[in-house]
């Protein structure tokens, strides 16, 4: 309950600049801020958006194959995506892919 408290707490006193809330206003992680780009150009992804296979990761809505040794780790578990789909359809290069740590 301290927890969510201090969260609600941290949240309203956030101004909401554009890298301190998605888009869905949620606070977007200081790991994430440091790390890489805008709001506009991630892409929270789930397990079953993200795809292990023999040639690499298939991310759902990014149309190229990321190589393995590309992700960094992610801090929360989840899959976090950063490119940015151009108006003409064209897609810019991953500038960041995070990704839970995988067992084999």
């Amino acid at each position: 309950m301290r927890a969510l408290i201090a969260t609600a707490l941290v949240a309203i006193s956030l101004s909401a600049g554009a890298h301190d809330l998605w888009s869905n206003g949620m606070v977007v992680p200081e790991w994430v801020k440091a790390s890489c780009c805008g709001p506009d150009d991630v892409h929270h992804l789930t397990a079953r958006q993200v795809h292990a296979m023999a040639d690499g990761w298939h991310v759902e809505g990014y149309r190229q194959v990321l190589a393995y040794g590309r992700e960094l780790p992610s801090q929360d578990g989840d899959y976090w995506v950063f490119y940015k789909s151009d108006p003409d359809g064209s897609q810019t290069p991953v500038y960041c892919f995070f990704a839970p740590e995988r067992s084999f």
